[in-house]
This record gives C-alpha cells, sequence and structure tokens, in this order.
C-alpha cells in the first residue's frame, strides 16, 4: 500500500522504491510492466527511476484540533508550572466546556509539554582518577532488632572508578553526614580534591548567586581540616552529581530489596559493605577494567588521610537545669548532679552522645531519637537521693534501673535495723561508682548470708575481694631460739562465745 504526500503523491516506501530499480535498470523491465506487477502507478515508476536517493519520510501537516482555542492557555498554565497534570489543566480550564474526552486532552497537553519543555541534552563527563568523590543520601526500609523503620543511608562513589560505599542511619543529620564522608574516605583509602554535594541544609546555610554558598559552620570546620574543596550543585540540578544519583538506585536495589534484616544498625551497615566490595569484581567499566581494578588504580592519585581524623560529632552548648538534666533533640539526659546548673558542652554523634563539664567528659549515652525520651543514669542521682532519700521510690532515674532481686531484698532487711534505711540502702547504691554491678551484687549476696546486711560488710567484702595476698617473707633473725619460737594462730570462736556470753 502507498501512502499519499501533502499534495495526493504517493510516498514509496523505500523498499518499493528499491524494488523499481532493480526491476526498470537492472532487468530492463518496462515501466507500464513494473506498476502491474507492483500494483501502483507508472507515474511513480517513473519518478522512482529518476530519483537517486532513497525517498524521505514525509509528515503530513499538522492538522486543526478541536482544543486549538484553548491552546494558549494551556501553554500559559505548563509555563507556570511544568508538571502540572494534564487532568488538572483539563478542570482550571472548565472540563465541561472541553469538547473531547480526558484521554484525548493528555494526548494533546503530552504534545504541547514537549514543545513548551523540549528534552533538555547533557554534557559527557570524564572523572580524572582522585579528583572527585560525590555524596547524597538516600532513604528505604529495614527491620532492625525486629521493628521495622525507615532509614537513611549515605552514598558516596568515586565516578572514575565507579566505586560506591554506603552507610545507613536512623536520621539524616549533620553528625550522620560528616560520619559518613569520613567513613567513605577511610574505605576509599584516601582524600579527593574535592566533594561534590547538592544544597542541603546539613552543610549550606544560604545559597548566594551563582556557585557562592554560606556552609553551616560545623561543616566548614570539618571540610577545612582535611582539607578538600566541596562544589555544590546548581539549585534542582541534581544531574551535576549524576554518578551519586545513579549509585543511590544502586544501593537501593542491591542492600534493601528484598527488605534486609539486622540485629542491629552495625551489623546492617557490615552487610552492606560486603555486598558492595563483592560487586567491585563483577562490575566492568566501559574499558573493560572492572571496578576493583579501577579503584585500586585510582586509590594511587588519592591524596592521604591526616594523621589526625576530624571528628564527626555536632557540638552544642547548653546549660544543665535544676534535675541536672539537658535536653538535646527532644529527647533528656542526665550527668552527675554535681553538674546541675553549670556549663555543659554536648558532643553529639551518629551513634551516642558524649557530655562535658570542665574539660572533662562526665557521661556517655547511646544516642536516643526518640522524642521525649528520659536517658537517665541512675548513678548521676544517687548523691542527691542520700539527702533526700524520701524521693527514692518517685525519682524517675530509678524507674528504669533494673536492679536484681538482691538489692530490694537488702532494702527490706535495712528496714528493721536502722532508722535510716533508704539511706544506708542508697549508700550501698553508691558503691557501683567504683565497682562493677556484678561485684556490689555477690557482695550483697554474701552479706545477707552472714546475716550482716549492712553497708559496712559490703563495703569490706568488696575490699576484701580485691585484695591481693602478698607473702611476706620473715626478716632475718641472728638469734636461732627466737627463730624456732612460734605462735599459735587466734581462734576467733573463742571472741564469738566470750561476747555472747557478755550479752546474756
Amino acid at each position: 500500500m502507498v501512502a499519499l504526500g501533502r499534495r495526493g503523491e504517493e510516498v514509496i516506501p523505500v523498499s518499493q522504491w528499491a524494488e523499481i530499480r532493480r526491476m526498470g535498470l537492472v532487468d530492463a523491465m518496462p515501466r507500464r510492466e513494473i506498476a502491474r506487477r507492483l500494483g501502483v502507478d507508472v507515474k511513480t515508476v517513473r519518478r522512482a527511476l529518476r530519483s537517486e536517493q532513497a525517498p524521505l519520510k514525509r509528515h503530513s501537516p499538522l492538522r486543526s484540533r478541536r482544543l486549538d482555542p484553548f491552546r494558549e492557555r494551556m501553554v500559559e498554565l505548563l509555563q507556570m508550572e511544568p508538571r502540572i497534570s494534564a487532568k488538572r489543566i483539563g478542570r482550571l480550564i472548565d472540563a465541561d466546556a472541553l469538547p473531547v474526552g480526558e484521554r484525548a486532552i493528555r494526548k494533546y497537553v503530552e504534545r504541547l509539554r514537549a514543545a513548551v519543555h523540549p528534552r533538555e541534552a547533557f554534557v559527557h563527563r570524564t572523572h580524572a582518577p582522585g579528583e572527585t568523590m560525590e555524596v547524597d543520601f538516600g532513604h528505604s526500609w529495614a527491620r532492625i532488632a525486629g521493628k521495622l523503620g525507615r532509614v537513611a543511608f549515605l552514598v558516596a562513589t568515586l565516578p572514575a572508578s565507579n566505586a560506591y560505599f554506603a552507610k545507613s542511619y536512623l536520621v539524616e543529620r549533620l553528625e550522620c553526614l560528616l560520619d559518613g564522608i569520613l567513613a567513605a574516605l577511610v574505605w576509599f583509602g584516601g582524600v579527593p580534591r574535592r566533594l561534590v554535594l547538592d544544597n542541603t541544609s546539613l552543610a549550606v546555610k544560604e545559597v548566594l548567586r551563582g556557585r557562592e554558598r554560606v556552609e553551616q559552620a560545623a561543616f566548614e570546620a570539618f571540610r577545612g581540616e582535611f582539607p578538600v574543596d566541596v562544589a555544590y550543585c546548581a539549585p534542582r540540578r541534581g544531574n551535576e552529581k549524576g554518578s551519586v544519583e545513579g549509585g543511590v538506585a544502586y544501593v537501593r536495589a542491591n542492600c534493601f530489596r528484598p527488605l534486609p534484616e539486622a540485629a542491629s544498625l552495625a551489623d546492617l551497615n557490615a552487610a552492606i559493605v560486603r555486598e558492595l566490595e563483592g560487586d567491585l569484581a563483577r562490575r566492568r567499566l566501559p574499558d573493560g577494567r572492572t571496578a576493583q581494578a579501577a579503584l585500586i588504580e585510582e586509590r594511587e592519585h588519592l591524596r592521604p588521610l591526616p594523621a589526625r581524623m576530624p571528628t564527626s560529632a555536632r557540638t552544642r552548648s547548653l546549660v544543665a537545669d535544676k534535675f541536672g538534666h539537658v535536653r538535646l533533640d527532644g529527647s533528656t539526659y542526665s550527668v552527675p548532679i554535681v553538674h546541675a546548673y553549670r556549663p555543659i558542652l554536648a558532643q553529639l554523634f551518629h551513634d551516642r552522645v558524649e557530655l562535658a563539664a570542665e574539660d572533662a567528659v562526665v557521661a556517655t549515652f547511646a544516642r536516643s531519637y526518640q522524642k521525649g525520651e528520659l536517658v537517665l543514669d541512675p548513678l548521676h542521682v544517687l548523691p542527691l537521693l542520700q539527702r533526700k532519700h524520701r524521693a527514692i521510690d518517685e525519682a524517675s532515674a530509678l524507674k528504669g534501673f533494673r536492679l536484681p532481686a538482691v538489692f530490694h531484698e537488702l532494702r527490706a532487711r535495712l528496714r528493721p535495723l536502722t532508722r535510716k534505711a533508704d539511706q544506708e540502702w542508697v549508700s550501698v547504691l553508691r558503691l557501683m561508682e567504683e565497682h562493677a554491678q556484678d561485684e556490689v551484687e555477690t557482695a550483697v549476696r554474701e552479706a545477707i548470708v552472714r546475716g550482716s546486711p549492712r553497708l559496712a560488710t559490703v563495703a569490706l567484702l568488696l575490699r576484701k575481694s580485691r585484695e591481693e595476698v602478698s607473702v611476706v617473707e620473715p626478716a632475718p633473725m641472728e638469734r636461732a631460739d627466737l627463730a624456732a619460737m612460734t605462735i599459735a594462730a587466734p581462734e576467733l570462736d573463742r571472741y564469738d562465745a566470750l561476747t555472747a556470753e557478755v550479752a546474756r
């Protein structure tokens, strides 16, 4: 079948054009015979024999559409909002007034969108080894310690070798960004000349004209310790770090599908690194090298890691309240009560919190991301409870203090023995400031068995448990008769019997 052109002329398919020229110029077949055999007009045969070039595909002119009267309004809406949907355009124009259905509107808007916003062309880039490391965050789901939750994972890539590194976190915070960059640099084995980031508020305080940025002070200090240059993408131009954009999709597909399960976040990160390391030898670059071979070569172009690695913590200055508490990111942590009302310097790492006072770390806790959670060390409030022992039963720090039952038995046994039983009981608990809890527990249990559930007995048993038996050599004596003398060991049972008679 022959299609008609703009003026009713037949548009000859290339295959038919080639066959006409073979029959006429090679087989010397008459034109009318060619037309009869192929079922075309003799004029078509004549044009094919005259044409030395294959016929180009001819497009029919754009026909008028029933939606043309609304074209200008649709173009205006597309220019105002490039991502507006065809359905929304139809409603804004008044769908009842449109002479066609929703399907026709979608096709019409699709053609207009392509004309108003033509697809962008991109420059192909070749990355020099050791030049660039791109960094970005992605998000996915994982089951950690039996609990399903959303995790953020940082991906870093060296585009020259197409090597990826990833580490997951419970949240996306500055300390996570810094820790991820440090972990990536250690894994890659060196420092590139520059980092490429988007305009994340974790690092950028204000976006100025062009490439100028006002950086967050903590991030600026961090990158200055390497040092390393940081290039920020233009706003909404993720293609400027296309390697890591692809890396995020790669890590999500290979490490988070199917849904990963791990006992802890550390176990999940170890599994991610194993997967990425194992895949280095399987992936190949366009030049035929494996990603593993390319990474080995690129490591020679990286600058060595600094002797002193910068910290990945976010620092905050606070003042402890009257309870000896400080509030950080919605969670409350305790410091020793002696530091109540005093300045506290908090360092927030992705996995822990370190609280310092007077140039010394006074408390370290696992990081909490649960709003309103109280993260308290019972030992911090015990010195105060010695004086305010009536508050023991309502003290928040002791609510989560899971003491072995023997400590509660001790408290019950102390009540008939002394007027300030709770005060003495707190003093026993304070022995954990210098001894491990299991050592104090053993001493308490032994004191109860001996029938002396008192602070002095528990303290004495702890001292005896730590004493080392030393052998003292006797001093040389000049008189042999004195050296031969022996002294019998004291019989303590006789002393107990004597005191019992006196008591009667």
